[in-house]
């Protein structure tokens, strides 16, 4: 019969071994040099409950660059100070004089208000798939993954002997000699090695 009694719900925790292992390869994996990013944005709060980048993500050199662009359109001045904590940035708002924002509260009037952010990060270039953990979670991990495996080993023994597959002295046999090979393998892992999905 080869189990059944669980009825084959054990491969989902080798299932979610596996996964864990793949994630623990790529936190091992050699990283690709970050790339330094600095530069300027300019969000646009056209509504009470949300902003978003100003004129397609456009980035700036600078503050002074981006501050330039902005106040091209001659309908747009520096913010009144009212206006200042409506934006999540804490620096110089700036506000439009002919567009106000939808949902407002109440129907309130409140401009178009615009805001010059400075994005100032390290990140992996191309959208590398990095995953970035702890020395100390990564080993937890690895006990995780150790334990995941340890436990699929217990419930298959048990869904054996349940299914009528092997008897008690059998079962005890059988888990004794799978945790002893399994230990084994587990002492000379490659924690490195990453197979394709």
């Amino acid at each position: 019969m080869s189990g059944g009694y669980f009825d084959r719900s054990t491969y989902a925790m080798r299932e979610i071994a596996d996964t864990m292992e793949r994630d623990i390869a790529r936190v091992l994996q050699p990283k690709p040099e970050k790339e330094h990013m600095d530069y300027w944005v300019i969000y646009e709060k056209d509504s009470f409950s949300s902003f978003h980048n100003y004129n397609s993500y456009m980035k700036f050199a600078s503050y002074e660059d981006a501050e330039s662009f902005l106040l091209r359109d001659k309908t747009i001045i520096k913010a009144e100070q009212k206006y200042a904590d409506l934006f999540i940035a804490d620096d110089i708002i700036f506000q439009s004089t002919t567009h106000n924002m939808s949902d407002t509260p109440d129907g309130e009037q409140i401009p178009v208000l615009y805001s010059i952010y400075h994005c100032c990060y390290d990140r992996y270039p191309d959208d590398a798939d990095v995953l970035e953990l702890s020395d100390e979670t990564t080993n937890a991990m690895k006990e995780a993954y150790r334990q995941m495996l340890i436990a699929e080993i217990y419930a298959t023994r048990v869904d054996w002997m349940m299914s009528g597959d092997d008897s008690e002295e059998s079962f005890r046999e059988r888990i004794k000699g799978d945790l002893a090979e399994f230990e084994k393998e587990y002492a000379v892992k490659d924690w490195t090695f990453l197979y394709d999905e």
